[in-house]
């Protein structure tokens, strides 16, 4: 396995990773990423592979864990039962229950509405410059997120800032400044959610919490701080890349030359340019798992 030195903090990286890409795939299937102390895998079917083998997973085996920074233990103390971080049978009696709750219906509701917004914004958006991201992409999944949950809109922007200050965890960027805002923002977040899950037990809705807190009162079980993460990270991993999917498509397309309607003449040409897009450049690059 060869060795490679690339560091993920490097602005001409963070803005183009794909030259080094393809130089760690002439390597082979694996490579030893040095600069995070990992071996990785590169190309498709070595990644399929892994993803789909059971001895691989995101569990840390208890005698493995590393001893928890004092100042961090709150913020771990709710991602550890985040789906991401879960194996069976405890991720499959969560997203059983979440599964649930997206029937066709609402879905197809939530298309919906996902247009209508879409339009509304861009009927804002005139000929002067604008900001894709803060004026457009930002709004489309905390808004819809926002209206599962049950949570009024006008926390939208609340959200956010807590969104940003803990999903900023997860970058390579990572400092105490970081890990302090995080550690804020997932208490603020829990309480938050933890007084709107006392105002549904009163008074039930038609949203995802009451669903969730129903399924809780019966035989399954799902305990206070599952149905708080899980909200959270409905947020958190929905609103980042759904974010970051639209606004590198948005660029991708543009950089093509041609005119961006000309992907989208019927639902076939939309669906196979959505499709390529978040393939060629993808909001998220890294997943890690540990032999277990």
């Amino acid at each position: 396995m060869k060795s490679l030195d690339q560091s993920p903090l490097d602005p001409d990286f963070v803005q183009n990773p794909y030259p080094f890409y393809d130089i760690a795939r002439e390597q082979g299937p694996l490579f030893h990423w040095n600069d995070y102390s990992i071996p990785c895998a590169t190309g498709f079917s070595s990644v399929n592979d892994l993803l789909r083998d059971r001895r691989f997973g995101r569990e840390m085996p208890a005698d493995l864990k590393a001893e928890t920074p004092e100042h961090l233990a709150s913020f771990y103390a709710l991602e550890q039962h985040s789906l991401l971080e879960l194996e069976p049978p405890k991720h499959t009696r969560i997203h059983s229950l979440l599964v649930r709750t997206f029937t066709n219906r609402r879905v197809n509701d939530l298309a919906l509405e996902i247009d209508q917004i879409s339009h509304l914004l861009c009927d804002k958006i005139n000929d002067q410059p604008f900001d894709l991201i803060k004026d457009f992409a930002e709004h489309i999944p905390v808004i819809i997120i926002c209206r599962m949950l049950g949570v009024p809109e006008d926390m939208g922007p609340q959200l956010l800032r807590w969104s940003h200050d803990m999903v900023a965890m997860y970058q390579a960027r990572r400092d105490r400044d970081i890990e302090d805002r995080a550690v804020t923002a997932s208490l603020a977040f829990s309480d938050y959610i933890q007084q709107l899950m006392l105002e549904r037990q009163k008074n039930p809705q038609n949203d995802l919490i009451s669903h969730l807190i129903k399924a809780r009162n019966q035989d399954e079980k799902l305990s206070e701080k599952e149905l708080i993460t899980t909200c959270i990270l409905l947020l958190n991993a929905g609103h980042e890349a759904t974010v970051h999917s639209i606004s590198n498509a948005v660029k991708v397309l543009l950089e093509t030359g041609q005119p961006p309607i000309s992907f989208f003449k019927d639902e076939k040409s939309t669906l196979r340019a959505v499709d390529e897009t978040i393939r060629f450049d993808p909001p998220l690059h890294m997943f890690t798992r540990i032999a277990l």
